[in-house]
């Protein structure tokens, strides 16, 4: 192992102009994380004006994160981060324009805007070597805002439409991208037209295609269309092409982006699941992870190595919410499935519900061609509870993709988790050109190994701060009220401030009283769903999806972490109902199939027929289709 670990630093050592530039993002990044400390506290906000007022709070002393209430994965950065105190700030009314926002950034390092960069330099000795970027009109501004805050970057604006997820920019359209990135670069004063100048790194926040015509062409591609590259392995380039900034990209609402944004900021990354089903032969034997997981266990990181993973393992993995703060995960497939060893095809449905926010590398084509959609394998993971991830905007090659090993190799010496899955300048011939892995996430964004570059935590100085109030007193209130006065409004305000102060079982037991008092409704199901299955209380979760109206893809997904490693142990038949509930009728073979065998298991082959029969009436696309006639054929 220690000869691995010499040889994957030997390769570092050896990448052209390593010290040059990569060494000055590595020094930046781990200087702002010693040095500025964490409060330990969760701040939760009702609005983007009162996240802004609430960044102003920060300072080169002490940042903290700040959520904005209503976003279902907030419940699992709580998790992870296990603060000592949840406190709630009251509205606050404001503007949350480019002023405001650029006011906010400037005051969370005690400066006028526009200062931050050289603020930092002079707080901590090292200068953020990033620049944030977003639209006024973009709801992901927010992440900006946290972002050039959280770590003294630079801020600026790019205006206009750039597509929207799943679509294609024109080359006209990539070119004039590039110039307004270049123009908002212009504006600073900075230096960035080379890797190691003040930008090496650009964040953008807001809505953009994935892809852009008129990168290099690849073999396997129709010569008479144009070729489609990752939008953010465009952005960062030259129109020679050459790399200037490596570039991640965070879009979605203010609460779900300011969830992103928080997740990259605050949570440690020590957990490690690696996922594989490649076999052990060329030319997959490079993309193996066995030896990754080697280098990340002998480095600290808590590791878990899942090998030959089949459909059975996955769902053992992801019974109740996968726990890990970083996953590496190899498949074959498309944009909508993903085969495991063996030769399953799943759905992108049958994606992992995360417990804890995680950070995602996966090898397996058009994973990402539309982030935003959650029937794509990428866009169900990032619905799922991931805020970073590498992967391909198209098919790309395996070549493509940097080996695990070398990922590994980077993110131990410090190497932000993006730029190490990235090939570098002069590493791989057209694979470090303009291509089609896309980067969802921040760039700045750091997983060393455990003891290393931690950000210090330091107990909160005022009992409570002003304009705030402490959420588990409000839960606590909050239920006496619902006690008092059970309504379905009552109760769902309970159970939602329980799980935000991190109190899932509190939230549980909210339910249990709801129920009891009959008055149990949408609201309060909808509010406990997550953490009824977190919990693993089946019971909870049933009674709740029973009352909801129609099951969200999300409360589906939560159904099915629950329901699925049970089914043969379940005796309760609302569990099997509320499952092929959550079947969608695009993407209903994978689970079809994994009821089908419950039914044949149970009651013969002929139920087994029937249900399978009838999904094939109702499926959707062709692939869907094919798949359930299989199924159909082997259900005798």
């Amino acid at each position: 192992m220690r000869v691995l670990i010499l040889l994957c630093t030997l390769v570092l050592a050896q990448q052209p102009d390593f010290a040059a530039w990569a060494s000055p993002i590595v020094n930046a990044s781990a200087g702002l994380r010693a040095k500025v400390p964490v409060v330990d506290q969760v701040v939760f906000v009702p609005d983007l004006p009162t996240m802004l007022d609430e960044l102003g709070r920060w300072s080169a002393l002490g940042q903290w994160p700040i959520l904005i209430e209503g976003e279902p994965l907030n419940d699992l950065f709580v998790r992870r981060f296990k603060p000592s105190r949840v406190l709630r700030r009251a509205r606050v009314p404001g503007a949350d324009d480019k002023v405001a926002i650029e006011a906010a950034v400037g005051a969370a390092w005690d400066i006028a805007p526009g200062g931050q960069h050289r603020a930092v330099l002079g707080h901590v000795g090292v200068a953020p070597p990033g620049i944030v970027l977003s639209d006024e009109k973009s709801t992901a501004r927010a992440a900006a805002a946290l972002l050039a805050g959280g770590r003294g970057q630079l801020l600026g604006w790019v205006e206009g439409d750039y597509g929207y997820s799943g679509g294609r920019l024109t080359a006209v359209q990539g070119a004039h991208l590039r110039r307004a990135v270049a123009a908002a670069c212009d504006i600073t004063g900075a230096t960035w037209k080379a890797l190691g100048d003040d930008i090496d790194t650009v964040t953008i926040c807001r809505d953009l295609a994935a892809r852009v015509d008129g990168g290099a062409k690849a073999p396997m591609d129709n010569m008479a269309n144009p070729s489609a590259v990752a939008v953010t392995d465009w952005i960062g380039r030259h129109d020679d092409g050459t790399r200037w900034a490596f570039a991640g990209w965070i879009f979605g609402t203010a609460a779900r982006s300011a969830w992103a944004a928080n997740s990259s900021l605050f949570l440690p990354r020590t957990r490690v699941w690696l996922g594989d089903t490649y076999p052990p032969s060329e030319p997959w034997l490079t993309w193996k992870l066995k030896d990754p997981a080697a280098m990340l266990q002998s480095a600290g990181y808590d590791v878990t190595l899942v090998d030959d993973l089949d459909l059975n393992k996955l769902l053992g993995a992801s019974r109740d919410g996968m726990e890990a703060d970083l996953v590496f995960m190899t498949s074959k497939g498309n944009a909508d499935f993903f085969r495991l060893t063996g030769g399953d095809d799943l759905d992108a449905a049958q994606v992992p519900v995360m417990r804890t926010p995680a950070s995602l590398y996966l090898v397996h084509s058009w994973s990402l061609q539309a982030p935003y959609d959650v029937r794509t394998v990428g866009g169900r993971w990032l619905a799922n509870g991931v805020y970073a991830d590498i992967g391909s905007s198209q098919e790309p090659s395996l070549q493509a993709f940097v080996p695990g090993r070398l990922v590994a190799a980077r993110i131990m010496r410090g190497i932000p988790w993006l730029i190490a899955g990235r090939y570098w300048p002069g590493e791989s011939g057209r694979y470090s050109r303009a291509w089609r892995i896309n980067d969802i996430g921040d760039p700045l964004m750091m997983a060393p190994p455990p003891g290393r570059a931690d950000r210090t935590r330091i107990a909160p100085k005022e009992a409570l701060p002003e304009g705030c109030t402490n959420a588990a007193h409000d839960a606590a209130k909050a239920l006496r009220r619902a006690m008092n006065a059970p309504k379905d409004d009552t109760f769902a305000a309970a159970i939602s401030l329980a799980a935000q102060a991190g109190r899932p079982d509190i939230a549980v037991q909210a339910w249990a009283g709801a129920v009891h008092a009959q008055s149990g409704g949408p609201r309060s199901a909808a509010a406990v769903l997550p953490s009824a299955v977190f919990q693993g209380n089946v019971t909870a979760a049933m009674e709740a999806a029973q009352v909801l109206p129609k099951l969200t893809t999300y409360q589906g997904d939560l159904i099915w972490a629950l329901g699925a490693t049970r089914l043969q142990t379940t005796t309760d038949p609302r569990l099997i109902e509320q499952m092929e509930l959550a079947i969608d009728r695009d993407q209903s073979a994978g689970r079809v199939r994994v009821l089908g065998e419950h039914l044949r298991r149970t009651k013969g082959p002929l139920a087994a027929t029937v249900f399978i029969q009838r999904w094939l009436d109702k499926a959707g696309p062709r692939r869907q289709q094919a798949e359930l006639e299989k199924l159909l054929k082997g259900a005798p």
